[in-house]
């Protein structure tokens, strides 16, 4: 006989969730998607929709992306120019002699343009370290001779030209008619970025000069004479003098 039982109803669905519910849960998966990151014994927020795109190596292979994270602002993307290995003298007469350059634009996401993230000049020191002193001066910033050692020197500035001399000392070929240059400059500056610290910019432009320092010292075969510290040296807050 065929069984004509029915399996009892269940209970009634209860009705749509309302749409007060809804804006209710929104903060909730915001919350959630704003994820509390510990880095280096800091706590910040890591956005989703924020991204910083940098590359992994720049400047002649000598920077990492962690070293121009300081300089980014919170989303937007680099652009990288310059030539791909930096030009060394090999005579008097070479057009090396006028140095080589390495910029990172920062396009910021929403933004109109760019701007200069990071600009790095790598060439003799012509003029010397006190004449580049007196010209800085001149223009009337405030300019701060940075602890480095013996081989090296460097000097930092403040707005509207913020940013770090590093000399090396190195024995360097120059036009005839031209002074002996002593040193190789890497001249590190950039533009001040929506977003990021100025304290961590100041000091991330002398970590960045000390990198490139020691690829340049070893492209200018400069030997023994390049003391390099292991540690960039301390960048002060000039524009509080």
């Amino acid at each position: 006989m065929a069984d004509d039982t029915h399996p009892a109803p269940g209970p009634p669905e209860g009705p749509p969730p309302s749409p007060a519910r809804h804006r209710r849960a929104l903060p909730w998966l915001a919350g959630a998607l704003a994820l509390a990151v510990l880095d280096g014994g800091a706590l910040w927020l890591w956005k989703p929709w924020q991204s910083q795109e940098l590359p992994q190596s720049a400047c002649w292979s000598a920077l990492s992306r962690d070293d121009l994270k300081p300089l980014a602002g919170k989303s937007g993307r680099t652009t990288q120019q310059g030539a791909a290995r930096l030009q060394t003298p090999t005579g008097p007469q070479d057009p090396a002699n006028r140095g080589t350059t390495c910029v990172l634009d920062w396009f910021p996401d929403g933004g109109d343009g760019s701007r200069a993230l990071l600009s790095v000049q790598v060439g003799p020191a012509l003029h010397g370290i006190e004449a580049d002193r007196t010209a800085e001066s001149a223009q009337g910033r405030p300019v701060a001779t940075l602890d480095v050692g013996g081989g090296a020197a460097a000097l930092a500035t403040t707005e509207p030209s913020r940013r770090v001399q590093f000399y090396v000392r190195c024995d360097v070929h120059v036009p005839p008619a031209g002074p002996n240059a002593q040193y190789i400059r890497i001249d590190v500056g950039g533009s001040t970025i929506d977003g990021a610290s100025p304290a961590k910019a100041r000091q991330a432009y002398a970590d960045i000069a000390l990198k490139v320092a020691r690829v340049a010292a070893e492209e200018y075969e400069c030997g023994d004479k390049a003391q390099l510290p292991a540690t960039a040296p301390a960048v002060p807050d000039l524009a509080a003098h």
